[in-house]
């Protein structure tokens, strides 16, 4: 696991030569083991590397035989054996014991298609000297990210985090109102977009091609693909197919030359994958939760009674109110954007735990958005047909600042540069499903590609990589997904029982009030919070002068809202908070890190 980045010229702007290496200086928490970097007239290439496979041959980045390509690899790819040995025949050897050693010879053999061979997590930068030619790719499903802009027009810069690639000096830091107004509604920036009109995200499953006197060009190579076209397939068969993807899934990810431990909340997802890897494993595994002191969000008890089932050494950490305070600030300073989901304070806590013990682990994020296990599927279902599914999916989905709340707060000026609204920023991602397959594998679709990646793919990556651990979620094999998304959703909620499929493989490995017990989502007791230890510190920061002057609300509807503190605008208010926040840390940080750059 590691942090890229690198600029290349595509014409006559001058490279940036000290922008890689501060970037890779900048995420230290991603790669602080060993650094690395590649510099030609026209490209700088850079890593810093969290040593997990290939400890002593692993370095980046890698070259081909002919020393005309060059790579950085964020990431793990789990199938580089098979790899080597295509590779062999095909004549082309690859020495040294790292995966990425795989990817310059790859790419000599298949050149921007070799991501399609990739059975992984990652996000690839492949610098071809022969052609003035960069490929950027990310994985499938979107668990490494990789953030690009383009200083100067014929030059391009790219990082694994935004506050990496926003110490280039070329990049400028205006924010995109679009973007503004999805994070407020969504309460996460989606992608292509960034918080910065000029930075682009590059989305799950793409590869973006850069050549010298051509144009831009990027393609997708990989989509979750909800045909639900296994309408007739006996449950037994689908049963015992999810068992062994999965179990060749985590399989997969037990590769490591370091201490490797698993994520045990005590739901199913996170249950099973910690059953099945120490029943392969023969040994016991750390195991790491969190709790609560309110009894409804704390599930730590349930974890307890499943690592004493699987034999695990479990580790639990207790969270308060002040963690949400003290980790705000440094949330925010990872995501380099505001991300207003307060369950990331759990997850913060979670890999800052499994840091004292471990270096990988095992999760079980990923289940609830092919087998239909969030409960506004149900709300969907449940709700009358009218309207576009758009709106309707909309309607239980929206629970940031609510479409009324943000009309009432916007100034006119701001309003003025969204289109006309409410505007439904779904309704293209809805318009790219097949209208012709059921409402819910279509809204599963649209999560897979947007919540899924721009939600909770960042709280892992970016909470895990904080605190030097990496993460692997053997649910997002990508075999397993296309597997599952062609069980059709009905065969997946039944009545109001959700994810039956992967219940009925589960209860081959764990107890049924495991199995059976209903769904508890990662969260953290906000609106208690709020209400109490938090009021005042949001409240004064959403009053003060600075965030009253910033453009984009009505300074006495902005003013009005706090002091209501209304509690059904517990996550609007949180919303509200983390925007005014990022900002702040962006300020306080601009002059200071393009200035250190500048001078390098």
């Amino acid at each position: 696991m590691c942090g890229i980045a690198g600029t290349v010229s595509l014409g006559h702007t001058p490279v940036h030569t000290s922008y890689a290496l501060a970037a890779c200086a900048a995420m230290a928490h991603r790669g602080p083991d060993e650094t690395g970097s590649f510099t030609t007239a026209d490209a700088v290439l850079a890593m810093c590397r969290l040593k997990v496979i290939g400890l002593h041959d692993g370095s980046q980045p890698v070259f081909s035989a002919d020393g005309t390509i060059a790579c950085v690899l964020n990431g793990e790819i789990y199938n580089h054996q098979e790899l080597r040995a295509f590779l062999a025949s095909r004549g082309r050897p690859v020495h040294g014991g790292s995966d990425a050693q795989v990817l310059p010879q790859l790419y000599q053999e298949l050149g921007e298609h070799f991501v399609e061979r990739l059975h992984g997590m990652f996000a690839v930068a492949v610098y071809d000297t022969r052609h003035d030619r960069l490929v950027l790719a990310t994985d499938r499903v979107g668990k490494k990210p990789l953030f690009y802009a383009r200083p100067g027009g014929d030059s391009v810069a790219f990082a694994s985090e935004l506050p990496a690639l926003m110490l280039h000096p070329g990049i400028g830091r205006e924010t995109d109102p679009l973007a503004v107004d999805q994070y407020l509604g969504y309460r996460v920036v989606p992608a292509p977009h960034t918080i910065y009109r000029q930075v682009r995200k590059l989305e799950p499953g793409t590869v973006l091609v850069l050549e010298r006197g051509r144009p831009e060009r990027s393609r997708r190579y990989w989509r979750f693909d909800f045909t639900a076209d296994l309408t007739d397939l006996p449950q037994a068969e689908i049963d015992d197919h999810v068992d062994e993807l999965l179990q060749q899934a985590v399989q997969d990810r037990l590769e490591s030359e370091v201490p490797l431990g698993a994520m045990l909340s005590g739901g199913l997802d996170s249950s099973l994958v910690v059953a099945m890897a120490t029943k392969q494993l023969g040994t016991p595994l750390h195991t790491f939760s969190v709790g609560f002191e309110h009894a409804a969000f704390d599930e730590s008890v349930h974890a307890r009674a499943v690592a004493d089932h699987c034999g695990t050494r479990h580790h639990v950490y207790r969270i308060g109110p002040q963690d949400a305070t003290e980790a705000v600030d440094t949330i925010l300073s990872h995501m380099g954007e505001p991300y207003a989901f307060p369950s990331v304070i759990a997850s913060s806590c979670m890999y800052k735990l499994a840091k004292q013990h471990v270096t990988v682990v095992l999760t079980g994020d990923g289940s609830d958005e092919i087998f239909c296990g969030y409960g506004r599927y149900r709300r969907l279902r449940d709700l009358p047909g009218h309207g576009s599914l758009a709106d309707r999916y909309e309607h239980v989905l929206l629970d940031g600042v609510p479409h009324e709340l943000r009309n009432r707060l916007y100034t006119a000026d701001f309003a003025a540069q969204l289109p006309p609204g409410p505007h439904n920023y779904l309704r293209a991602r809805f318009d790219r499903t097949d209208p012709a397959t059921p409402d819910l594998d279509r809204a599963m679709q649209v999560d897979s590609g947007f919540w899924l990646s721009d939600a909770q793919l960042v709280k892992i990556d970016r909470m895990s990589m904080a605190h030097s651990v990496e993460p692997r979620s053997p649910l997002l094999d990508h075999r397993l997904i296309d597997f599952v998304t062609r069980i059709p959703a009905a065969r997946k909620l039944v009545g109001d029982e959700e994810k039956v499929p992967l219940k009925r493989v589960a209860a081959r490995y764990l107890p049924r009030q495991v199995v059976d017990r209903r769904k508890q989502e990662l969260a953290v007791p906000l609106e208690s919070w709020l209400g109490t230890e938090l009021r005042s510190t949001i409240s004064d920061t959403l009053t003060s002068e600075a965030a009253l002057e910033r453009g984009y609300f009505r300074p006495d509807a902005l003013r009005s809202t706090v002091r209501e503190f209304r509690p059904e605008h517990s996550y609007a208010l949180w919303t509200l908070y983390m925007l005014e926040r990022w900002h702040r840390l962006q300020e306080d940080s601009t002059a200071r890190e393009t200035a250190a750059v500048a001078h390098a």
